[in-house]
C-alpha cells in the first residue's frame, strides 16, 4: 500500500480532471435568480429527473467499483436534489448483521475542497485590512526558500514553487512508523521547506498542498484564533453547514468516516469483504493534511458554500478574487485550458464558464462543478479507491467527471 500512496502523492503538478460552493460571514444569502420560478419544473418532472439521476449515480458507482457515493444537484429548474448510492459500511456477515446503506447527509472527507473555505477566509481577511494578498510570506515563514518573493496570492493560485510535503520519508512516518501520532502544521510545512523549491515564484504553475497549510497558519497567526473557529464563524455556522467539520480538530458525530480500497476478488487482506478492504484515514494523515484536505462534509453543504460564494452579492469581492486566474494555466492543450484561481479552477464547457475543485484524501475523493451561466451545481463524494486494476503502480481514483458530465446533460434535457 505504501508504494501506491507514494506514487499517488508524488510532488509534481497535479493532473486535473474536468471539474466543477454558498457561503458568507455575517450576511444572508438570497439564491433565487430573476425568473427562476418561470423555469421551475413541475413536481412530477422533478421526480422523473430524480429517478434518472439516481440511475446515473448507481450505474457510475458500480462501474467505478465504489462502495458508497453521495451526490447533490442544484439547478434553477429542479431546485436541489440529494441522492445516495451504495453502502457506508459493508458487513462481514450480512445475514446476521445487515450492511449499512449510505445516506445523502453522511459526512465524508472532501480533501482539497477544503481549499475553497481557506481561500475565502484569506480573501475576507484581506478585505478587512488584516493582511494583503500581495504581501510576501517572509514575515510568517522566513525559512521557506524564496519567502521574500512568494506572496499570499501565489500560494492561493499555486505559483509559489513551494514543494509538496509528501516526501518518501514522511510517507513512511505517516503510514508505517507513526500512524497514530498527530502532526503539527508547522512541522509539516518545515518538511516541505527542507526540499527547497519546485521553481522560482511566479514562473510557472505547480500544485502543492503545502500552499494551503501555509495559508491556514497565516489565518491563525493573523487572527489569533484557530482555523476551525474562523471557518465556523465565517462560513459553517452562518450557512448552516451543519454536517461539515475540520477533522482532527473538531469532533465528528459517528467518528472518522470509513472508506474502502477495492483490492479485487483475490485479495488476501485479513479484513477484505468481497474484494473491498476497509480503510480509515489515520490521525497522522488527517493532521498532516489539515488546511489542505481535512474537511469532512456532505454534497449538500458543499452546494451551500458554492452557491453563496458564486451567487451572493455580499461575497462579490470574494468571488472576484477567487476567479482572478494565474498567469500560468493549471493544464493546457490545443483544445482546452484549465486555469488556477484562488482555491478553485476555472475553464469553459461548451462556451459556458465553469468553476470547480477536485479533492482526495485516501480513500475518499470528491468534486464540485459550478456552471456560472446556468447556475447549475453538482457535488459528489465517493468512499473508495481501486487498486485492483493497477495494483503495482497507483490507485485508480473514481473518475467523477464521468458522472457530472452525464448529470449535467440530463439536467439540460439532452
Amino acid at each position: 500500500m505504501i508504494q501506491q500512496i507514494r506514487k499517488l502523492q508524488k510532488p509534481a503538478v497535479l493532473t486535473l480532471f474536468a471539474l466543477p460552493v454558498f457561503a458568507f460571514a455575517t450576511f444572508a444569502f438570497s439564491g433565487c435568480s430573476t425568473g427562476e420560478s418561470d423555469t421551475r419544473l413541475s413536481p412530477d418532472e422533478v421526480q422523473a429527473t430524480r429517478i434518472e439521476l439516481q440511475a446515473a449515480i448507481n450505474s457510475w458507482r458500480e462501474d467505478e467499483r465504489i462502495t458508497g457515493a453521495t451526490m447533490s444537484v442544484y439547478s434553477p429548474a429542479t431546485g436541489q436534489i440529494d441522492l445516495a448510492s451504495g453502502l457506508a459500511k459493508r458487513s462481514i456477515d450480512p445475514d446476521r448483521f445487515p450492511d449499512e446503506p449510505i445516506a445523502a447527509n453522511r459526512p465524508m472527507f472532501v480533501g482539497d475542497l477544503t481549499h475553497v473555505l481557506v481561500a475565502a477566509t484569506i480573501i475576507q481577511l484581506a478585505q478587512e485590512g488584516d493582511l494583503y494578498l500581495n504581501s510576501a510570506i517572509v514575515s510568517w515563514f522566513p525559512g521557506i526558500e524564496n519567502a521574500q518573493q512568494i506572496t499570499i496570492r501565489n500560494l492561493l493560485e499555486h505559483t509559489s514553487g513551494v514543494p509538496i510535503f509528501y516526501t518518501e520519508i514522511f510517507l513512511d512516518v505517516l503510514y508505517e512508523q507513526q500512524p497514530h501520532t498527530p502532526q503539527s502544521p508547522n512541522d509539516v510545512i518545515a518538511i516541505a521547506a527542507d526540499k527547497g523549491s519546485f521553481f522560482p515564484p511566479v514562473t510557472q504553475y505547480g500544485y502543492s498542498k503545502t500552499n494551503f497549510l501555509i495559508l491556514g497558519r497565516i489565518i491563525e497567526l493573523t487572527t489569533g484564533n484557530s482555523l476551525e473557529s474562523e471557518l465556523r464563524k465565517r462560513f459553517l455556522d452562518p450557512l448552516q453547514m451543519n454536517d461539515t467539520y475540520l477533522a482532527g480538530r473538531e469532533s465528528i458525530p459517528g467518528g472518522t468516516p470509513l472508506g474502502y480500497e477495492f483490492a479485487g476478488p483475490f485479495s488476501d487482506a485479513p479484513t477484505v469483504i468481497d474484494g473491498h478492504v476497509p480503510q480509515v484515514p489515520e490521525i497522522s494523515v488527517i493532521s498532516a493534511e489539515w488546511a489542505s484536505g481535512a474537511i469532512v462534509s456532505t454534497p449538500s453543504d458543499i452546494i451551500k458554500l458554492v452557491r453563496a460564494i458564486f451567487e451572493s452579492a455580499d461575497l462579490a469581492t470574494v468571488r472576484q478574487e477567487m476567479l482572478s486566474v494565474a498567469d500560468y494555466p493549471a493544464q493546457e492543450s490545443d483544445s482546452s485550458r484549465i486555469d488556477s484561481g484562488a482555491g478553485v479552477f476555472t475553464w469553459t464547457d461548451e462556451g459556458e464558464s465553469v468553476v470547480g475543485q477536485f479533492g482526495f484524501i485516501y480513500p475518499f475523493s470528491a468534486q464540485f462543478v459550478y456552471w456560472q451561466d446556468s447556475g447549475t451545481v453538482i457535488a459528489v463524494i465517493a468512499n473508495e479507491v481501486d487498486s485492483s486494476r493497477n495494483p503495482n503502480s497507483n490507485f485508480q481514483l473514481p473518475v467523477i467527471e464521468n458522472l457530472t458530465t452525464k448529470v449535467k446533460a440530463k439536467l439540460a434535457g439532452e
